[in-house]
């Protein structure tokens, strides 16, 4: 008889997992679960810790580019406490209104080009020669923007280069070696089947830190990444401009000149990284969620933010809770 609820048990536990319901705990403290973008995974379990200490609450963090992470709630069912994304906009197009009516922008960042020193050419890089080193034969990574807004700005940052400079560089590097084009003004991104099996001198990951294993290993000699990334990691990088890295708001006119559209229909114009984050309507522990997230906006997250390489901020949109902002 023990056994059979023993199976039952286990049964109603990994239904559980499916449908998104799920209780994380070690001892007798309570937890959260906290969906993040991939860029995040090293301030966000830094955050965690203090959060842990000062709550007595669990933090489970599970990372993925942040397309990816919105749609696990929106299409795939599962059940967070926090939702942050390297893109506010994921929040605004696939969560609002129906997951959530609000979030908060809290970080600022911008794109770099990392290698290392086995990187080809790697002695030779510098700011102001980044365009004709891409064009050689080198290997090149970003992700996929379909799941990642760091692949969809490193698309951006290509297109705005080559309205820049009018040299091709969107076209040498982008069009000649991905399935990505672009088509009356519009850069059309193919479903994931056609970009993260092609084989060429560009290679494409999920998620952006997925290519620093790439960078070390020699599989590619760079990779589009963020800046706090690449701090993060101790890595050498070449500083864009601030007309094509998007970390200036003050040039978003101009960066909403590279329009994607992703394989599943949703349009994205460019503008200056930002992240948000929110509480989805049905988190199992909001109470606890808030907190996490006050503590993300407060004093704690700005220092662990800077101290890994991103630009703290803080603005709200929308039915934002009172637990949030007191």
């Amino acid at each position: 008889m023990e056994k059979k609820w023993l199976v039952v048990l286990v049964i109603l536990l990994l239904v559980g997992v499916a449908l998104g319901y799920y209780y994380v705990s070690l001892g007798n403290k309570p937890g959260i679960r906290v969906l993040a973008a991939g860029s995040l995974a090293v301030p966000f379990k830094k955050l965690a810790n203090e959060f842990e200490e000062k709550y007595g609450v669990n933090v489970y963090i599970e990372t993925a580019g942040s397309i990816q992470t919105v749609k696990k709630v929106s299409e795939l069912g599962i059940k967070a406490d926090v939702v942050a994304v390297a893109d506010y906009k994921a929040i605004v197009n696939y969560l609002m209104p129906k997951y959530t009516d609000w979030y908060a922008k809290f970080a600022e960042n911008s794109l770099v080009i990392v290698y290392t020193n086995h990187s080809k050419y790697g002695s030779q890089i510098n700011g102001s020669n980044w365009m004709d080193i891409m064009k050689k034969d080198v290997r090149i990574g970003f992700s996929s923007p379909n799941d990642d807004p760091c692949g969809y700005r490193a698309v951006m940052m290509f297109y705005l280069a080559e309205l820049k400079y009018g040299n091709g560089i969107f076209e040498s590097v982008v069009e000649n070696n991905t399935a990505i084009e672009e088509k009356n003004g519009t850069i059309i991104v193919p479903p994931d089947s056609s970009l993260l099996n092609h084989t060429g001198r560009v290679f494409i990951k999920q998620k952006s830190v997925s290519l620093l294993a790439d960078l070390e290993t020699g599989n590619i000699d760079y990779a589009i990444e963020y800046r706090s990334v690449a701090k993060q990691h101790g890595l050498p990088f070449i500083e864009l401009p601030d007309d094509i890295n998007l970390s200036n708001s003050s040039f978003d006119s101009f960066y909403g000149n590279a329009v994607v559209k992703l394989a599943d229909g949703t349009e994205i114009n460019g503008s200056a990284i930002n992240y948000g984050v929110t509480v989805p309507n049905n988190a199992p522990h909001p109470h606890e969620a808030y907190q996490f997230v006050k503590m993300l906006l407060g004093k704690e997250g700005k220092i662990i933010l800077e101290d890994c390489g991103q630009i703290p901020i803080t603005e709200y949109y929308g039915n934002v809770p009172p637990e949030v902002k007191e």
